[in-house]
């Protein structure tokens, strides 16, 4: 939500948003940066080729976790049990969050960290590339939106997005490689005229290192609000970069809000806020879904989820109150759902995280990602909002208890 600039755009989407159904698709393949045939989406996608599901869950355990300090001109690198292993150079980087930066490799505990890269603000903007520690310029760049990466891959992808004549957005996505960056054209992009709509990678299908397809949704652009809790998104693509598909597996009425590790599975509610937002998880392979039904005390909708390696178990947010409100009423909980009989088997709310970070109050709290098969990392901002720190959730036991400070980026994978 850090990207905002117009109030007309918010006046838009906040109209869009209280009552409207499926959105247009409105393509634009004119740009010539486009380098392979952009095609309409096909609807109703029913099954994956295998390039879009290549790691299995034992590849997906990750062995390190990358987190922001606070410092501005470098991340952390720590082990799965919270100690430091290393620090990375990341000059200009600002308010990073997960969408700004990717680690382009696998972990090896013997050779050089893997490249990490990063959208960078000073001196200017640009995509930035740590490699071996030493930082270089990969694009330069003042409309970037967001990364997507492959777990323990080179490839990854990212989006751009411009204003053309008509104000409109117009969005681009491209995968790259570290080395490639500055001539990597893009390979679809879309104007979604009339609506307020960018494009946003959220998942990279690979094989050998090479991307073969980018998993990409619909995202509200150039808005912001402080009572913002969730996602905006709509639908879910896949474009196969293989021959220049373009298929829709999740229809605009569906917020996206997380995606499984092995691409499989996706998580999502209702776009309409006016209607159903208890969090649904879809096979992408079958189309099959379950339901898991919102906490009678939940008044503000389900979201940020997260799956567990093997996709057995699937995390999310849910909340009770405003966080601009005064005074403070804001109650997030994260709930623990068996993705297999759609029954919740664990659940911690801010009460409980609150002891356990030293504080009078969270602020706010949201699952970040498995650290293996039973524990949840939980990502939980106190009074100060600066002041963040990641817990570990035991979903076969429910302790809750520290894991490190600071804010959550992404996994490392060996």
């Amino acid at each position: 939500m850090k990207k905002t600039n117009q109030m007309i755009i918010f006046l838009c989407l906040l109209a869009l948003l209280v009552g409207c159904g499926p959105i247009s698709i409105d393509m634009d393949f004119a740009d010539t940066n486009t380098n392979s045939p952009s095609t309409d989406p096909e609807t109703n996608a029913d099954s994956v080729d295998e390039a879009k599901t290549p790691q299995k869950s034992g590849d997906l355990i990750p062995d390190g976790v990358l987190i922001n300090t606070g410092n501005e001109n470098k991340l952390s690198f720590i082990d799965e049990n919270g100690g430091l292993l290393q620090d990375i150079e990341t000059p200009g980087i600002m308010a990073v969050e997960p969408e700004d930066t990717v680690i382009a490799g696998r972990i090896d505990p013997n050779g050089a960290f893997p490249a990490v890269v990063f959208h960078s603000w000073l001196p200017e903007q640009a995509i930035m590339v740590n490699k071996n520690g030493m930082v270089e310029i990969g694009r330069e760049s003042d409309t970037f939106l967001a990364f997507a990466g492959a777990p323990g891959q080179p490839a990854f992808a990212f989006s751009e997005v411009k204003i053309n004549e008509e104000n409109n957005p117009h969005g681009f996505l491209y995968a790259a490689k570290p080395d490639i960056l500055s001539e990597t054209p893009s390979f679809y992009n879309l104007v979604d005229e009339p609506f307020y709509w960018a494009l946003k990678p959220v998942g990279v299908a690979t094989t050998g290192g090479e991307a073969q397809g980018v998993w990409y949704v619909k995202t509200a652009w150039g808005i912001g609000g402080a009572d913002l809790i969730f996602p905006i998104n709509r639908g879910l693509y896949y474009f196969d970069l293989t021959n220049g598909d373009n298929k829709q597996y999740l229809d605009d009425e569906r917020s996206l809000q997380g995606i499984s590790p092995d691409l499989s599975l996706a998580a999502s509610i209702a776009a309409d806020s006016s209607g159903d937002v208890a969090l649904s998880v879809t096979s992408l392979e079958n189309n099959q879904t379950v339901q898991f039904p919102l906490d009678p005390a939940t008044d503000r909708g389900a979201g940020w989820a997260v799956f567990s390696p093997d996709n057995q178990f699937v995390a999310w947010l849910e909340a009770t109150g405003s966080m601009i409100s005064d005074p403070f009423d804001f109650h997030p909980r994260v709930r623990v759902g068996d993705v297999q009989t759609g029954g919740v088997v664990q659940a911690v709310d801010d009460s409980a995280a609150a002891p356990v970070i030293n504080g009078d109050m969270v602020t706010m709290m949201r699952p970040a990602g498995w650290l293996d098969n039973k524990t949840v990392l939980i990502e939980v901002r106190g009074k100060d909002w600066d002041d963040v720190s990641l817990l570990q959730f035991d979903t076969s036991n429910g302790n809750l208890s520290g894991f490190s400070a600071g804010a959550f980026l992404a996994f490392g994978y060996q």
